[in-house]
């Protein structure tokens, strides 16, 4: 489904906040197109449907940071778009400009768009679906972890999913370094085992998007506490 007129420009608009929040700097165009730049030279151009060009010349050995930025536009074009097809949630008490993303088992997913970035919250319905209460929130300070992590407490909270079968953000860095350790060292593998490592090292990676900063700070602490031990570089 294309998005509206509307709905690309504020695409657009949530799309800068979000890589300026990740540090990048954004340069909006006539055409209506952003300019996104690190280091200094600009490196990509984004435009309101989502689609992501680079400047070839200042794009060597980027390509880290080209994948960052294809995260970050993929993650917000789908939300964004969600809130386009989503309907209002009318709930008296609550105010204007929540779209409602989700329904299952007496939970709800809202979508709240501000100035500062669009906020995710969980509510549980109470008196016959009259109005929300117990309200958990995500968010706005311009990262899309807000995001995933409000699509991870729906699932818990609404039953779709149990708790026992998410692993948290910690978990996973931890696991994540285990595997590279396996891969790394001495011990011998098995074909088979390699790729299955290296798969599950790869969905590690999709699924935690500051998955370097919880290294490194893993790293830091365990160097605090005098244990010192190596650890995977990203």
């Amino acid at each position: 489904m294309a998005l509206s007129e509307k709905a690309n420009t504020e695409y657009l608009e949530e799309v800068t906040i979000q890589l300026r929040a990740h540090g990048f700097t954004v340069h909006p165009l006539e055409s209506r197109d952003i300019d996104v730049a690190h280091d200094g030279k600009p490196l990509y151009r984004v435009n309101s449907r989502g689609g992501l060009g680079y400047f070839e010349e200042n794009a060597a050995g980027k390509e880290d940071v080209l994948d960052q930025v294809r995260d970050i536009i993929k993650t917000t074009r789908e939300y964004m778009t969600l809130m386009e097809q989503a309907p209002p949630l009318e709930v008296e008490g609550l105010g204007k400009g929540y779209q409602l993303l989700a329904d299952f088992n007496g939970t709800v997913l809202a979508g709240h768009k501000t100035r500062f970035g669009v906020q995710f919250i969980t509510w549980d319905w109470t008196h016959n679906r009259t109005s929300l209460w117990q309200g958990h929130y995500y968010g706005p300070h311009g990262l899309t972890g807000s995001y995933e992590k409000a699509k991870r407490d729906f699932a818990v909270w609404s039953g779709l999913l149990p708790a026992s079968a998410l692993f948290t953000q910690e978990q996973l860095t931890e696991v994540y370094r285990s595997i590279h350790e396996t891969l790394d060292g001495d011990v011998p593998l098995t074909d088979e085992r390699r790729k299955a490592l290296e798969s599950a090292a790869g969905q590690i990676e999709d699924e935690v998007t500051d998955l370097k900063e919880r290294i490194t700070l893993a790293r830091n602490r365990e160097h605090a506490s005098g244990l010192g031990m190596g650890g995977v570089s990203l």
